[in-house]
């Protein structure tokens, strides 16, 4: 089999891993928190993984619950409960209380493995979920456990590449997170567009941060599958590391989110960037002015992608493709995107709107989101509308590349005007004192949005607000200046960077935020 020798649509995880295993035994499929695996060793400890859940009592459509850091025995059961035909539960790691419980009971997790960390977590909220059974915590036992458990493959039926395989939830931060049901089919292909994007061969590194729970476990576990190529993926991300971990295994690509590439920018400048390994870095977004910037402090090309957990990659720009700064790249042939208004309807090219995705075929986006109203035992999946409308404002050029402009959600309006938090977020960092910024709606006594700017401030940095503010009004439309600024110490994120602007909504001004119009700073316009 080679790379992409038949379609993604009949692949199952035994049929191609253990294929690979035969091509390329002794070759690292994984690097995972530090542990090198082998496609062989792959292969035998999913199947041992795989006998432990039925030995457990795990049959077809029962839900094994992830809840580790990320760790070789997170995959071991990801692909071992598809050997299986089980489903998993990909939970974020830093879930607790309620927040662990909804996600558990959404899921009807059977049995959980969870590590040491978060066993007294998992301990707490148990009798508020009925359905788990078995509670696995990776230590020794376990892995003496899974030593012990034949590594011959179970003598029942895989997951097929059309049924229910995965459970990844969403961040929850308008409301309870919603657990987004995929098929082996749709991982594969969101895997398969990843790889065509970064145009990797086989035996090419790619490193990553990217958490396990999160849906860049399809490209960072099935990409190496579909080419025999490898990925090291790091316990965390430490901006200061990344690259002499990065010299170390002789990554060719790098793949995180926009957050982290701003974080890895932010560090001072080494004689050494341009001599990384690298050909690419894959993150989104990456602001128009910052693209041709990174490419040229570390001598590679960038690789940009749109999409979300429920269709992914909507858009992504491949690594020998010239790309247009500040897109995500052209629309993927395998969904139809356009941009509608409020009501749905299409809007003409270049206009901003909310991005809205078809897929031409079936199983080429997940199924649809788990009914939480259920009371079934089994898993009852709500299917998505025929377009599905994602939330995020964009628009579409002529050559349908797709511009991401925000989150809806975290679109500002003011004085009748539509501000982009992304575009104020940007300029705002190119101030030479901010290493971060955010901005945010807080209540106007005039109706719709004043604008909010919290940053921190690189090492040593001072700042005037008033200055900032010039800085501002000379790169921005007036109605874009922030009326409050305010320097915290750290900004809120979640484990990938992402900034929890549901967080800073909350939270509102602070005692030291600063009010131009209190200090009677007047704007020109």
């Amino acid at each position: 089999m080679g790379p992409l020798q038949f379609g993604v649509e009949r692949f199952t995880i035994p049929d191609v891993l253990d294929v690979r295993a035969e091509q390329f035994g002794d070759r690292v499929m994984m690097s995972i928190a530090g542990t090198p695996v082998t496609f062989a060793q792959m292969r035998d400890r999913s199947r041992a993984a795989a006998n432990l859940l039925t030995d457990n009592g795990v049959t077809r459509g029962d839900t094994v619950a992830l809840f580790t850091a990320t760790c070789p025995e997170w995959v071991y059961f990801w692909l071992g409960a598809a050997r299986v035909g089980a489903v998993t539960a990909a939970v974020n790691v830093a879930n607790k209380d309620d927040f662990l419980a909804h996600a558990l009971r959404l899921a009807r997790a059977k049995v959980v493995v969870t590590d040491a960390e978060r066993s007294a977590r998992l301990d707490e909220v148990l009798d508020r979920v009925e359905t788990v059974k078995t509670v696995l915590v990776v230590d020794d036992s376990l892995s003496d456990a899974l030593r012990r458990a034949p590594g011959t493959p179970p003598d029942v039926d895989p997951a097929g590449p059309d049924e229910l395989a995965a459970l990844f939830f969403t961040s929850g931060t308008t409301g309870p997170s919603k657990a987004v049901a995929t098929t082996w089919h749709y991982l594969f292909s969101a895997a398969a567009g990843v790889a065509a994007a970064w145009e990797l061969d086989a035996g090419d590194v790619v490193w990553s941060a990217m958490p396990l729970f999160h849906l860049s476990a399809a490209p960072s576990v099935l990409v190496p599958l579909l080419l025999g190529s490898t990925t090291v993926l790091s316990a965390a991300f430490r901006p200061s590391a990344v690259w002499d971990e990065i010299r170390a295994c002789g990554a060719a690509g790098f793949a995180g989110a926009g957050a982290m590439v701003s974080m890895l920018w932010n560090q001072p400048p080494d004689l050494r960037d341009a001599q990384l390994p690298l050909r690419f870095i894959s993150a989104a977004p990456i602001s128009a002015d910052m693209y041709g910037a990174i490419e040229q402090r570390y001598d590679v090309k960038v690789v940009t992608m749109y999409g979300m957990t429920e269709a992914f990659p909507l858009a992504y720009k491949a690594v020998s493709e010239p790309g247009v700064p500040g897109t995500s790249g052209q629309a993927n042939p395998a969904f139809d995107v356009r941009i509608v208004d409020g009501d749905g309807k299409p809007l003409p090219v270049g206009s901003v709107g909310e991005i809205a995705c078809k897929p031409k075929s079936a199983n080429s986006m997940s199924l649809g989101y788990v009914d939480s109203t259920a009371t079934d035992t089994a898993l009852v999946v709500t299917p998505h509308p025929e377009w599905f409308r994602t939330g995020d404002l964009g628009s579409l050029d002529d050559d349908a590349n797709l511009t991401f402009v925000d989150r809806a959600k975290d679109s500002l309006r003011r004085r009748g005007e539509n501000v982009s938090s992304v575009e104020v977020e940007t300029t705002v960092m190119r101030h030479p004192a901010v290493a971060e910024a955010a901005a945010v709606a807080v209540p106007s006594d005039l109706g719709e949005d004043d604008i909010l700017v919290v940053v921190t401030l690189v090492p040593g940095a001072q700042i005037d607000y008033a200055e900032l503010l010039d800085f501002c009004s000379a790169r921005m439309p007036y109605f874009c200046v922030p009326r409050y600024l305010e320097v915290v110490d750290e900004i809120p994120k979640n484990i990938i960077g992402r900034v929890r602007k549901d967080v800073l909504r909350t939270r509102g001004l602070g005692e030291d935020a600063w009010d131009r119009e209190d200090h009677g700073y007047v704007l020109s316009r």
